[in-house]
């Protein structure tokens, strides 16, 4: 089990180099509040099955230092896309994630004894402390124990600043120089809501983990959550359903998914969004981040949608 260290230890060493260390301050904390688990994530947003029951995300501590929403979700997307292209099943080592546009916070792992952790804990943690940053409105600095069956098998952190930790992976979701991804706002300037966007993206990681890197995609994913406006589309071309390739892989959804984030948080605009996708210089995808309620008007999952049914007839 983890050795914990006293709350004003936590504040010294996690604050983020911008922050002051004011007497006044150090030491409060905000109590945390309710853990989330696969059964009461079911009734909160319809997902049922992602996630085990005996898997439980609980928060630990809690500190009143808030970071911009965009700088949490878009490097806790960072930290999903790099843990969801590897083995599902397998273990792998704990790190700290950041993104060039975003440097604080760090989002933090770490494992019991520092041994490896299961990737699969790690992707259904990531997810459920987004939701519950989300589901709070409370991106604050702050610890968040990840337990097994009532076992403790890892930690996620919140973090400013760790000056003893080398271990840092800096993202860049652009790195991919075959998949080029062309975006561009469309109609009535809606808004989708910042916190919808960003967990959209990160339920349909959530989604697309358990599959290998390079398995294709040959029909259209739709995912969103209960009560939330924003849901995501994609489809793969004609082109990339043939055998000559290049190909729609669950590789290029992650990437584009992860390239969404931080073209969203970058501009700061939170509207309907339309993705042109090609791999090599092949359109292989085209999608959208649309209001739920309003899918049935894109023209290309009209223009799709008989397909798609007669591939999952045959």
């Amino acid at each position: 089990m983890y050795k914990r260290l006293p709350p004003l230890l936590v504040v010294l060493i996690g604050l983020a180099d911008e922050f002051a260390c004011s007497p006044a301050f150090m030491g409060s904390q905000t109590p945390p509040k309710p853990s989330l688990s696969a059964s009461n994530l079911a009734n909160l947003t319809g997902l049922f099955g992602s996630i085990p029951p005996e898997f439980r995300v609980v928060p630990d501590l809690e500190l009143p230092i808030r970071f911009p929403a965009e700088a949490c979700f878009t490097n806790i997307i960072a930290a999903l896309q790099d843990v969801a292209l590897g083995d599902f099943t397998g273990k792998m080592h704990v790190h700290s994630y950041r993104t060039l546009h975003f440097p604080y916070p760090l989002i933090k792992m770490n494992s019991p004894d520092l041994v490896d952790v299961k990737r699969q804990f790690m992707v259904w943690g990531l997810f459920l402390v987004a939701f519950y940053l989300h589901t709070y409105n409370s991106c604050n600095m702050g610890f968040f124990s990840l337990q097994w069956k009532g076992e403790e098998v890892a930690g996620i952190g919140i973090a400013g600043t760790w000056p003893s930790d080398g271990n840092i992976a800096l993202q860049s979701p652009s790195s991919n120089k075959d998949v080029i991804v062309n975006f561009a706002f469309y109609g009535a300037p809606v808004e989708l809501g910042k916190g919808s966007v960003f967990i959209t993206i990160i339920e349909s990681m959530l989604e697309a983990a358990p599959q290998a890197a390079d398995a294709r995609i040959y029909t259209t994913i739709i995912n969103y959550l209960r009560n939330e406006p924003a849901a995501f589309i994609v489809t793969p071309t004609q082109a990339a359903r043939g055998d000559r390739g290049p190909y729609f892989t669950n590789e290029v959804l992650i990437d584009i998914l992860a390239r969404s984030a931080e073209y969203y948080a970058t501009s700061r605009i939170y509207r309907q969004l339309e993705l042109n996708i090609s791999v090599e210089g092949v359109k292989v995808a085209q999608g959208a981040f649309a209001l739920r309620k309003d899918l049935g008007s894109l023209s290309f999952f009209n223009a799709t949608e008989e397909q798609d049914q007669a591939l999952l007839i045959a």
